[in-house]
């Protein structure tokens, strides 16, 4: 590795990335050593060190292919390039990987952070994302909509895009007009009109959101609510006929309605614009090669509530498919709040949230943690993933 060209290096790091299926790559200069971390299935994973002092030339090739200043040193970089990757497609071709390049200056040095975006993952339909029957239902209710915001709300890595861009899938057709203001475009979608955010040429959230109706659409997406202004904009298009999706940063359903209030949306805007509110997780899926049953510690279920003996519980041992860890590849925990004509007048009645979580619990809504414990008994993910997730 001493005498490896950077080029060759960060072929070296990717391909592995690629054959480990890491969605990122960091690479972290210390004192004496740099180490190369993958995150995998959401975990991250020291796989890697090199001398410190490779590092300067590594940074500087990454920079030149990602297309940013190699002479700035003290200040944070963000880039991308397209990466030819090694593993052959269904159609038995080699991929272009789009590859994001995040620089970052510490005391040691430039930190990297490489994202690997996977085509495949995010553009699942919502079939494959992880849906029982009776929400995929209610997904697909939610989308014929001809107007009206759906809100797709998690922590970050929750993977909200996704469940976005499986949802502009469903709708995509010809004859509609589907506009995306987006920061970034993750990848380019058949019939849809996608807009990359550019803050630094004055091309914000806000200033799209301003012209967007002049381009007639039938459908928007939005990338993200950040603040009260964009949320504000955002509700005022869905009421006038339009169906918008959108995220936000809420850690469930009912919570994502004290998020608009906690940034001062009136509540007759949200009651009359919001049709529905996914929340969503990502848990790791136990590998299907080397599954086992196996009874979890008591201390565990309490923290569940769930009765000893009460269902299998199952998880991987560990083999050479899933890296040792027992879990290939994640599925969705969801949560889904259907905005009816009772919430409405909860919410413009300025009911507490405990009320609006009342009314949720009578009218049968299944939380993260239900859904979680369904798909412990389902043998797809493990009570430790469930715990892990804090739901």
């Amino acid at each position: 590795m001493e005498k490896m060209t950077p080029q060759k290096l960060v072929d070296q790091i990717l391909e592995a990335a690629e054959r480990e299926r890491a969605s990122d790559v960091h690479i972290e200069p210390g004192k004496d050593d740099v180490i190369i971390k993958f995150r995998i299935d959401g975990i991250l994973r020291e796989v890697k060190r090199f001398k410190i002092h490779m590092l300067e030339n590594l940074v500087s090739h990454l920079k030149v292919l990602g297309q940013l200043d190699i002479t700035i040193h003290s200040t944070p970089q963000e880039g991308s390039f397209e990466w030819l990757g090694k593993i052959k497609d269904e159609n038995d071709q080699m991929r272009f990987l789009s590859i994001r390049v995040s620089i970052f200056p510490t005391i040691n040095g430039e930190a990297i952070v490489l994202r690997i975006l996977n085509r495949s993952e995010l553009l699942m339909s919502v079939s494959q994302l992880g849906f029982d029957k009776h929400d995929e239902q209610l997904i697909n209710k939610l989308i014929i909509s001809p107007y009206g915001m759906i809100l797709a709300s998690g922590p970050a890595n929750s993977g909200k895009t996704t469940l976005l861009y499986s949802m502009l899938k469903e709708i995509a057709a010809p004859e509609k007009n589907i506009v995306a203001l987006e920061d970034p475009v993750e990848y380019n979608l058949e019939f849809v009109r996608q807009s990359q955010i550019n803050p630094a040429r004055n091309f914000t959230y806000e200033a799209g959101l301003r012209s967007i109706l002049r381009q007639d659409p039938d459908v928007i997406m939005i990338g993200e609510i950040r603040d009260r202004q964009t949320a504000e904009n955002a509700i005022h298009i869905s009421l006038t006929g339009r169906l918008l999706l959108t995220t936000i940063h809420a850690n469930n359903s009912v919570g994502t309605v004290a998020r608009l209030l906690d940034i001062k949306v009136s509540p007759p805007l949200i009651a009359y614009s919001v049709n529905g509110i996914i929340a969503q997780r990502l848990a790791r899926r136990i590998c299907n090669n080397c599954k086992i049953t196996h009874p979890p510690e008591s201390g565990k279920l309490e923290m569940l509530g769930i009765r000893p003996n009460s269902m299998p519980f199952f998880k991987g041992k560990g083999c050479d498919e899933c890296l040792n860890t027992g879990y290939y590849g994640r599925v969705g925990i969801f949560e889904i709040l259907v905005i009816d004509d009772e919430f409405r007048k909860t919410i413009v009645g300025h009911e507490s949230i405990e009320e609006l979580i009342t009314l949720a619990e009578k009218k049968g809504l299944k939380t993260l943690r239900q859904d979680g414990i369904q798909k412990m008994k389902d043998g797809i993910t493990t009570i430790e993933e469930v715990l892990r997730l804090g739901i």
